[in-house]
């Protein structure tokens, strides 16, 4: 959910109104050259990590991302 969002909407407002319907995650097995594009279409900062039933085992990190990145080069 952007902060901007937040900020400029009435005090009255759910929050359920404001967040994002999508929730992007990765499977535990993707390689990472697909978590590196996710990272760059979706500009993110972090992203769940999921098993074969969704529930969260891990977190990628952006700092993560740009490190493998670098040892690419």
């Amino acid at each position: 959910m952007a902060l901007s969002r937040v900020v400029m909407a009435l005090p009255e407002t759910r929050l359920a109104v404001l967040a994002e319907p999508r929730v992007l995650s990765c499977p535990a097995d993707m390689r990472q050259n697909e978590v590196a594009e996710m990272f760059d279409k979706y500009n993110l900062r972090a992203l769940p990590v999921v098993d074969g039933q969704g529930r969260m085992v891990g977190v990628v990190q952006a700092d993560q991302v740009i490190s493998f990145l670098r040892e690419k080069i």
